[in-house]
C-alpha cells in the first residue's frame, strides 16, 4: 500500500511563513527567488513576494507571483496567497510613489476581494485599502480601514496581521496631530511585535516612533533615539532613509551643519539605488532645512519649486511640508505673494486631509494665533522664531537649537562670532556649523570688542587693563598669553585672530544680539604669583539702555515710511502676525517712540 501524502501547510503556516513574520527576509530571498531549483511551493509564495519587497527588488518581487499566475489556473489560485502578494506589492510601490500601481493592486476590485468568506484574506484587503489611503493623505479613512483589518485579523487569530493594522493606526492619527495617541498605538504594536519574536517589525516600528519624536519633540533625547537606532543594523532601506534624513535636521536645527550633510549623503546614495521618487523626495525636504541653515533662506527657494516638481497629487503630507516651508521662506524674506500662494496651498490641504503640518503651519495666521496642537513642541519654537520673538532665545540656547539664534535676529547664515550677553554665552559661528561657549570671562567679551576692528598691543594693554602706557618688556609676554588663551576659547576656529602689523584682530564680523549691558571686565588669569598681575578696572559709565528689538525696528522703520498704520496694515505689509506687530508697538509706545491714537478698529500709530 502507498504511503500517504503528506497534507501541505495552508498559506500562512509554513516554516518560510514563520521565517517572513520573523523578518528573515534576506534568508528567504537566497533559500527560494535566488536558488537554482525550482520555484517557491505554491504555499510559500506570498512570502517569497514580501521578502523581495522588503529588500527593494520589487520588480524580482512582481516576476515571482506572475510565475505563480502563469503556473497555476485560474480556479486554483489560493485566494490567501493573491491577497497577501497585492498587498505587499501594493505597500512598496505606494512607498515609491507610484500611485496609479498602487491603486491597481491595494483599493481596485476591494469590494469583490471581501466577499471572500476566509477573514485571513479580508484582513489583508482592508490593511492594503488602509496603506493606500494613508498615503495618499486621507487619514481618517485609512485609521478606519485599519481599524477593519485588525477585527479581521482577529477573528482569523492572525497575530502578524493585527500588529500591522495597529501600526497604520497609530501612523495615521499622529499624521492628524494626535501625537499622545498615535504613538500609543504604536508603542503597543511594537511590543506586542516583541513578543512575538517579530523583531524586525519591532524594530520598524521603532524608528517610526522615533521619526515621530523627533517631528514633534525638542528634547535632547529625541537625537540620541535616532543616532542610536542609526547605530544598530538597520532591517530594511526604507526605515534607515527615514532616520537618516530626520537626523539630518535635527543636526542642522543644532549647528551641526557637517554632521547634517554626512547624513543626507548616507540617504541620497540609499535614494539613488532604491530609484524611488518619493525617497528623493524625503531627502529634498531635509536639504532644505540643512541649506535655510547653511545659506539662508532665500537660498531655498529653487530647492522647494524643485521637490514640488517631483510630488505627485496624492503625495498630501510633501505637499504640505513643502507648502509650509514656503510660507516659512516667504515670510522670511518679505515676499508676500509668495506667503500668500503658500498659505492658499495649506487651506486646502487642511480641508481635504487635515494634516497636521498644514494646521500648525496656518497657526501664525489666524485671528487668535492659537495653538492648534499644544503637543508640537517644535512647531511651536520655530514659529516663535519666524515672528521674531527674543524671549525663546534661553530655551534655544538650553535645548541646543543653535542655528536658530541667528535666524531669530533675522541674521543670514556667516562666519561671525555672536556675543549674547542676557544669556552670558559667545556662538561661535561657521555658516551650519555653530559652537555655544557658556559663561565666557568678561575679559573675553572685551577683548573680542577691542580686536573687531583690529588693535594694537597699546590698544589692548589700555582697553583691558586701562593702562595708558605700553611697556613690550613688561607687557608682550601678558598680551600674547591672553590672545592665546582667546584662541583657545574660540575652538576649533582660534585661527580667526589674525596677527596685524601692529596688533591683532579677527578675521571675522562680531556682532552683539539681544539686550546689551557693559559687564564687570575682569583680570585674565595668570600665572600664579605673577608680578604682572594687574588689577582691572571697574567699568565706567551707566550701564547701556535695553536696544529695540529686530521686530520693534521693522515695525518702526515700515511706520517712518507709511504714516500713520493700523495694525492689520503694518501685519500685511510686513508679512507678520498682528499679534507680533501689537507686542513690538506697545514696547515703542512705552518707550515713547511711537504715539497711538483712535481706539477699537479705528487705533493708529506713528512715529513720534
Amino acid at each position: 500500500m502507498a504511503p500517504l501524502a503528506r497534507k501541505r501547510p495552508s498559506v500562512g503556516k509554513s516554516r518560510v511563513a514563520r521565517d517572513f513574520f520573523a523578518g528573515s527576509y534576506a534568508k528567504i530571498v537566497s533559500e527560494s527567488f535566488d536558488a537554482t531549483s525550482a520555484d517557491a511551493r505554491d504555499e510559500d509564495v506570498a512570502f517569497v513576494v514580501g521578502a523581495l519587497t522588503f529588500v527593494g527588488r520589487v520588480a524580482d518581487a512582481e516576476a515571482s507571483l506572475e510565475a505563480y499566475r502563469e503556473r497555476t489556473p485560474d480556479g486554483e489560485r489560493d485566494p490567501r496567497t493573491l491577497a497577501a502578494s497585492r498587498f505587499f506589492l501594493g505597500v512598496a510601490h505606494a512607498r515609491a510613489g507610484d500611485f496609479a500601481r498602487a491603486r491597481e493592486l491595494l483599493a481596485s476590485r476591494a469590494r469583490v476581494r471581501l466577499r471572500d468568506a476566509d477573514p485571513w484574506s479580508r484582513s489583508f484587503v482592508f490593511q492594503g485599502l488602509a496603506a493606500y489611503r494613508y498615503f495618499t493623505g486621507k487619514y481618517r479613512a485609512a485609521a478606519r480601514h485599519a481599524l477593519r483589518a485588525s477585527r479581521a485579523a482577529h477573528a482569523a487569530d492572525f497575530a502578524y496581521l493585527q500588529m500591522l493594522a495597529n501600526d497604520l493606526r497609530g501612523h495615521a492619527l499622529t499624521q492628524l496631530g494626535q501625537f499622545h495617541a498615535g504613538t500609543a498605538l504604536l508603542e503597543h504594536a511594537k511590543g506586542y511585535a516583541e513578543r512575538l519574536g517579530f523583531g524586525m517589525n519591532a524594530y520598524a516600528i521603532a524608528c517610526s516612533i522615533a521619526v515621530y519624536q523627533s517631528k514633534f519633540k525638542v528634547g535632547p533625547e529625541v537625537l540620541g533615539e535616532l543616532e542610536a537606532l542609526i547605530a544598530s543594523r538597520a532591517h530594511d532601506s526604507y526605515s534607515r532613509r527615514t532616520l537618516l534624513t530626520q537626523a539630518a535636521i535635527h543636526y542642522a536645527l543644532r549647528g551641526r551643519g557637517k554632521d547634517a550633510l554626512v547624513a543626507l549623503e548616507q540617504a541620497d546614495r540609499d535614494a539613488m539605488r532604491a530609484d524611488a521618487r518619493r525617497a528623493k523626495v524625503v531627502s529634498l525636504i531635509a536639504r532644505l532645512y540643512v541649506m535655510r541653515f547653511r545659506e539662508g533662506a532665500r537660498a531655498c527657494a529653487d530647492l522647494i519649486d524643485q521637490a514640488a516638481s517631483m510630488t505627485e497629487q496624492g503625495d498630501v503630507a510633501f505637499r504640505a511640508e513643502l507648502a509650509a516651508f514656503d510660507a516659512a521662506v516667504g515670510r522670511a524674506v518679505g515676499d508676500a505673494a509668495r506667503v500668500e500662494r503658500a498659505l492658499d496651498q495649506l487651506r486646502r490641504f487642511r480641508h481635504s486631509s487635515e494634516h497636521h503640518v498644514a494646521r500648525v503651519a496656518l497657526e501664525p495666521y489666524q485671528p487668535d494665533g492659537a495653538r492648534a496642537f499644544v503637543e508640537d513642541e517644535l512647531s511651536a519654537l520655530l514659529r516663535a522664531v519666524g515672528e521674531r520673538d527674543e524671549r525663546v532665545m534661553s530655551r534655544l540656547l538650553s535645548l541646543g537649537f543653535l542655528a536658530l539664534v541667528p535666524e531669530l535676529f533675522g541674521l543670514v547664515p556667516a562666519r561671525r562670532l555672536l556675543l549674547v550677553p542676557t544669556e552670558n554665552a559667545v556662538l561661535v559661528e561657521d555658516r551650519s556649523d555653530i559652537w555655544l561657549r557658556r559663561s565666557p570671562p568678561p575679559w573675553v567679551l572685551a577683548l573680542l570688542r577691542t580686536l573687531a576692528g583690529g588693535a594694537s598691543k597699546e590698544t589692548i594693554v589700555e582697553r583691558l587693563w586701562g593702562l595708558k602706557r605700553y611697556r613690550p618688556d613688561r607687557h608682550d609676554n601678558l598680551v600674547r598669553t591672553t590672545i592665546h588663551r582667546l584662541r583657545t576659547f574660540l575652538e576649533p576656529h582660534g585661527d580667526w585672530v589674525t596677527v596685524t602689523s601692529s596688533g591683532y584682530g579677527l578675521a571675522v564680523e562680531v556682532r552683539a544680539i539681544g539686550t546689551f549691558e557693559t559687564a564687570e571686565p575682569e583680570d585674565p588669569a595668570l600665572a600664579e604669583g605673577d608680578p604682572l598681575d594687574l588689577p582691572m578696572p571697574r567699568a565706567a559709565g551707566r550701564p547701556l539702555q535695553p536696544a529695540a528689538t529686530h521686530g520693534e525696528r521693522v515695525v518702526l522703520d515700515r511706520l517712518a515710511v507709511a504714516g500713520s498704520s493700523s495694525v492689520p496694515d503694518l501685519a500685511r505689509s510686513l508679512v507678520m502676525s498682528e499679534s507680533t506687530v501689537l507686542r513690538a508697538l506697545r514696547r515703542l509706545v512705552k518707550a515713547r517712540r511711537v504715539v497711538r491714537s483712535g481706539s477699537a478698529r479705528a487705533t493708529r500709530y506713528r512715529v513720534r
